[in-house]
């Protein structure tokens, strides 16, 4: 589905949320770096290179994975993206998905996360998706509002998980059921 995010400002334009294409993956690449080099938000401190990157936009397409993108101006730039790739291949896992997202600095607080992260649970029933899981650093306090606020649950907390630029982090762990799964919570 082709989606606008409700923008608050004037300064910029409103960014188109789209499926992801191969011909983003150069646009997905540098957007990605630019959040990991933030070093605050993601796992990844360096992103993956434009092969990388086309490669993994190949086969969520191929694999049919929910992701999505934001895109701006006329050349279309990727100022975010929404993934939910497979957690597991193993038998008795693969109705679990892992949910991966970013939003480039400027583009944060105005909408578009939502507006991605519920394009591609959207994409999720009739799919084998049923329960998406993340992992958030816990200050990251804006991401984990938007995560309660999807529906997610806290299922647990690794104490001093990470150690990046002399800062502790701890990382929570949280989980949606979806579909049949839904009920259960």
């Amino acid at each position: 589905m082709l989606f606008r995010s409700a923008d608050r400002s004037m300064d910029q334009p409103t960014p188109c949320i789209r499926r992801v294409r191969p011909a983003d993956a150069p646009g997905l690449s540098r957007a990605l770096s630019a959040v990991a080099a933030e070093r605050r938000f993601l796992s990844a401190t360096i992103g993956f290179d434009e092969r990388s990157t086309h490669d993994f936009v190949r086969s969520n397409l191929a694999q049919g994975n929910p992701h999505f993108v934001a895109v701006a101006g006329p050349d279309e730039s990727v100022v975010g993206w929404c993934d939910i790739t497979p957690a597991a291949p193993w038998e008795g896992f693969r109705h679990v998905g892992r949910l991966g997202m970013g939003l480039l600095p400027a583009w944060r607080g105005r909408g578009h996360g939502w507006v991605l992260l519920a394009e591609a649970l959207g994409a999720c029933p009739g799919r084998r998706f049923h329960r998406v899981e993340l992992e958030v650093f816990a200050s990251n306090a804006r991401a984990i509002r938007l995560y309660e606020r999807a529906g997610f649950r806290h299922e647990g907390r690794s104490v001093a998980a990470c150690i990046l630029d002399g800062r502790l982090e701890d990382i929570l762990r949280m989980a949606l059921l979806m579909g049949p799964l839904s009920g259960r919570a």
